[in-house]
């Protein structure tokens, strides 16, 4: 799952999250993806409200739940120039 501009009211998130999920999900805040400044905090969901304050993270910020977090094995080579499909040749 992914929740977009909700580091303002995390302390909400976390707490309907925590309904319908167990305290130990693995989950994400992901600060400014793409930009130079990017960084992504990892965590339990019982943490995310305490991660997402101490790191001071604002309104670029989205949230990942859920167990795909950390369950992929190496990076995408989608844009890869040695990767071919059909429509590149």
């Amino acid at each position: 799952m992914c929740i977009y501009l909700s580091a303002a009211i995390v302390e909400q998130v976390q707490e309907e999250l925590l309904q319908a999920y167990p305290p130990e999900t693995p989950v994400a805040a992901c600060y400014k993806l793409t930009w130079k400044e990017e960084r992504i905090y990892r965590g339990q969901l019982k943490d995310l409200a305490k991660i997402v304050r101490e790191n001071n993270l604002t309104l670029t910020t989205l949230l990942v739940v859920g167990d795909a977090i950390d369950n992929r094995q190496g990076l995408s080579r989608l844009y890869a120039h040695e990767f071919k499909h059909m429509f590149r040749k």
